[in-house]
C-alpha cells in the first residue's frame, strides 16, 4: 500500500477513533446524592426504620425517619417532582438538634463546581437548616432553608469543591417543638461534571497526517 494511503487511514482512524470513546468528546453530569427524591423508601405508615441512602441522628424515635405522601395532612397535592403519588421526608421534630445527613466523595475527575439544590415545604411558620461540608474544604454552606408557606421552594446554591474529596450534606428541623413547623424536604440533588480526557493532541495528530498526505501528493505530481 502506498505510504501516503496509509497515512491518510491512520488519520482516519485516529478521528474516529476520538469520537468513538464514550465520555471523551464532553463532559458528563455526575448526581452524588443516592435517592434524593425518597421514592426508594418501602414498608407502610409514616416512620420508616430507614431510608435507602440517608442517616439520621433521630434516637428520641429509635433512629426512624418520618416519609409522607403528597397530600398528606395538608402537604402539596402534587409533589416537587410534578408528582401526585410522591414521597417526601420531614424532618425530625422530637430535638431540634437531629439532623438526617447523606455522606458521599467525590470523585478524581471532577470540575470544582457543584450545583446543590433541594425542595423545601413546610405547614407554616417554622423555618429549618441546611448545610453542606467539605473534608478538605471545610464549610461551602450553613443557612436557613427558603420556604413559601404552602407550596414547594426551590433551593439552589453554587457551590466550589475539591476533587476526591467526601461530602457531608445535612438537615436540621426547626428549633421548636411544633410540629407543624417542621420542614419537608425532597429533590436533594448535588451534581457535578466529570472533567472530558483531552483530545488536542489526537487532533493534532491527525491534523498532521493529513498535512503529510497532502505534501506527498503534491511532490509525486512534480515527480510525474
Amino acid at each position: 500500500m502506498k505510504l501516503f494511503n496509509k497515512l491518510a487511514i491512520v488519520a482516519v482512524g485516529l478521528v474516529l477513533g476520538c469520537s468513538a470513546i464514550p465520555g471523551q468528546a464532553s463532559a458528563a453530569s455526575l448526581e452524588m446524592v443516592t435517592n434524593g427524591e425518597f421514592e426508594q423508601t418501602s414498608g407502610g405508615g409514616i416512620f420508616k426504620n430507614s431510608v435507602h441512602g440517608w442517616e439520621t441522628t433521630n434516637s428520641t424515635r429509635n433512629g426512624k425517619f418520618e416519609v409522607w405522601n403528597q397530600g398528606k395532612i395538608g402537604s402539596p397535592a402534587i409533589g416537587s417532582d410534578g408528582l401526585g403519588t410522591g414521597k417526601h421526608l420531614e424532618l425530625n421534630v422530637d430535638n431540634p438538634n437531629d439532623t438526617i445527613s447523606q455522606t458521599f466523595t467525590l470523585a478524581e475527575n471532577i470540575k470544582t463546581n457543584a450545583l446543590f439544590s433541594f425542595d423545601a415545604w413546610i405547614r407554616r411558620g417554622g423555618e429549618g437548616n441546611v448545610s453542606v461540608t467539605g473534608s478538605e474544604s471545610g464549610s461551602l454552606l450553613n443557612t436557613a432553608m427558603l420556604l413559601n408557606g404552602s407550596s414547594w421552594t426551590e433551593n439552589m446554591f453554587n457551590l466550589s469543591v475539591i476533587a476526591g474529596e467526601t461530602i457531608t450534606v445535612a438537615f436540621q428541623g426547626d428549633n421548636n417543638t411544633n410540629s407543624a413547623k417542621t420542614p419537608h424536604i425532597d429533590q436533594v440533588s448535588f451534581a457535578v461534571e466529570s472533567v472530558p480526557e483531552p483530545t488536542s493532541i489526537l487532533g493534532l495528530l491527525a491534523v498532521g497526517a493529513f498535512g503529510s498526505v497532502s505534501s506527498l501528493k503534491s511532490k509525486r505530481k512534480q515527480e510525474a
